[in-house]
């Protein structure tokens, strides 16, 4: 086995000379950097924001589903003004938020308030029958830690095909 040779000065701590020249050596394995330090700001950033807007966005994808329900229901029920007000009670149990109810008092209310005037329901009847459902709801956020409240306005519009599937010859 070959050995390097032996070099005292190195023995002795010395600095090498490209080390000597440098000033400044680059971090070493494990130091934390700005860019480590910028990773880790985008991680809790995102992490934050998921954790406060997060169950907003899922009703929201649960109230597109609920519509697109009403709408299938639609193919076999004429009677709109039921499927509307079924829809919009559907819609005030997704979920619940604390909040004030009539009196002021402190109450879970439904997340999701639509009033059904304000409910869009157009049924086309020429070929393909289709429906059209469209409304506006707002969401409140009240962000932990900073003490601060967002809203946003989410907006659903959606439109159906009401034919009946042709499955084929009666058997």
């Amino acid at each position: 086995m070959l050995l390097p040779p032996f070099d005292p000065a190195r023995a002795a701590g010395a600095l090498r000379l490209g080390a000597a020249r440098s000033g400044a050596r680059r971090g070493e394995r494990g130091e934390i950097t700005w860019v480590t330090l910028l990773l880790l700001a985008a991680i809790a950033s995102a992490g934050y924001w998921l954790w406060v807007w997060g169950p907003v966005y899922v009703v929201h994808y649960e109230v597109k589903q609920v519509v697109r329900e009403h709408i299938n229901q639609a193919v076999r029920n004429p009677n709109d003004g039921e499927l509307v007000a079924r829809m919009v009670h559907k819609l005030e149990t997704l979920a619940q938020i604390e909040g004030e109810d009539a009196y002021g008092a402190p109450a879970r209310v439904p997340a999701v308030r639509v009033d059904p005037a304000a409910v869009t329901w157009d049924r086309a009847r020429e070929a393909p029958p289709t429906l059209h459902v469209a409304f506006d709801y707002e969401r409140s956020v009240t962000y932990p830690i900073l003490g601060r409240t967002g809203t946003k306005l989410f907006t659903v519009d959606i439109e159906g095909d009401l034919s009946r599937p042709n499955w084929g010859p009666e058997r």
